[in-house]
């Protein structure tokens, strides 16, 4: 497994134990990692994602029925669920 510098310190214990079969106090690796400046690369948010969370409820449809699905009548309301539509060439 390579770990290519995006491990921290609680991944290469991980990495240790389950390998090599070596047991050492995260804090240790810690301080071994501060010892030679080794740094574990940080993801960095997608600023994008909070954007389209917040225009969410603007693609989604409002409830007019709430939950009353008896309508007395057969008919009357129609409902579905739709999990994904195919359009184009298989998009």
């Amino acid at each position: 497994m390579a770990l290519n510098a995006k491990a921290g310190a609680l991944t290469i214990k991980m990495h240790l134990e389950r390998e090599d079969d070596v047991v050492m106090y995260h804090k240790k690796i810690r301080r071994l990692m501060r010892k030679y400046n080794l740094v574990a690369k940080v993801r960095q948010a997608n600023p994008y994602r909070k954007l389209a969370k917040a225009t969410q409820e603007h693609r989604t449809c409002p409830n007019h029925l709430d939950r009353n699905f008896d309508q007395g009548e057969p008919g009357k309301v129609l409902l579905t669920d739709i999990t994904y539509i195919r359009y184009g060439k298989g998009q």
